[in-house]
């Protein structure tokens, strides 16, 4: 018999796990928007798969400011506005910098003439769930792929001539980027671009998903003025995966840091 005043385990052990289920709440939810407060930073809910495998769909990223009049290193991922409003702000990273020539070729990207050295890793293997308000059908390297079955997308290590170096993935058959028709829709095989000078006040901006992102490939999008770029994308915070039946949590991209 219990002692008066006394609290039974289970409620005790309940309670504990309530509160450690509300502290970690806590910390996901309210922290980084106290971080990106006390900081100047921002914050974004990644809406679509431009930037796979870095950044995916259901992603809660931070970003950090950039120092004023600087030129974001290339690699870099930043926040941009998209110019025709369609799409808000995208992450996407910076490839190409004032002053010099960027071109694809055979589906490999090219600086000053320079070729990006392309190795093959292990392919992403994703479910080929129906497209949703949080995704689309993915592009598979296998198809015809059935309704949940196992799409394929090649992983590139793409590494430029200064080292610069990310995974790029490639859906279409063919190393490298589709380039995009001025509507922004893609057109498969199609893989070579017409050399791009950038101005002095100008970066160029790619996805990683180079089959499928709407970047700086674009005459729509185009080369994007590196001034009104503020700021760097650093953080994976919060991760749910929404393609899924049931909103599920991507525990291992929690508070990951992005490449």
């Amino acid at each position: 018999m219990a002692h008066a005043g006394s609290i039974p385990w289970a409620r005790l052990i309940l309670g504990c796990v309530l509160g450690l289920v509300v502290a970690a709440a806590l910390v996901v939810l309210i922290g980084p928007l106290t971080a990106t407060l006390i900081t100047g930073g921002s914050q974004l809910r990644v809406r679509a798969d431009d930037m796979a495998p870095a950044l995916l769909p259901g992603d809660w990223v931070l970003a950090e400011e950039l120092p004023p009049g600087q030129v974001p290193p290339r690699g870099t991922v930043v926040l941009y506005d998209d110019p025709d409003g369609r799409l808000g702000t995208q992450a996407l990273r910076v490839m190409g910098l004032p002053g010099e020539v960027v071109q694809m070729r055979g589906g490999a990207l090219y600086i000053n003439a320079r070729r990006a050295e392309m190795v093959r890793l292990d392919d992403r293997v994703v479910p080929k769930h129906p497209p949703g308000p949080w995704s689309h059908m993915p592009l598979c390297i296998n198809d015809p792929v059935s309704i949940h079955g196992d799409c394929h997308q090649q992983r590139w290590r793409e590494t430029l001539p200064d080292g610069t170096s990310e995974v790029v993935l490639n859906t279409v058959g063919k190393i490298g980027v589709a380039a995009l028709t001025e509507a922004g829709s893609r057109r498969a095989g199609d893989n070579d671009t017409k050399p791009i000078h950038i101005p002095n006040d100008d970066v160029f901006l790619l996805g990683d998903n180079r089959d499928s992102a709407y970047d700086s490939r674009t005459p729509r999008f185009g080369l994007v003025p590196w001034h009104k770029i503020k700021y760097r994308v650093w953080l994976i915070h919060t991760s749910l995966d929404r393609s899924a039946r049931f909103l599920t949590p991507r525990w291992d991209r929690f508070f990951r840091e992005v490449p």
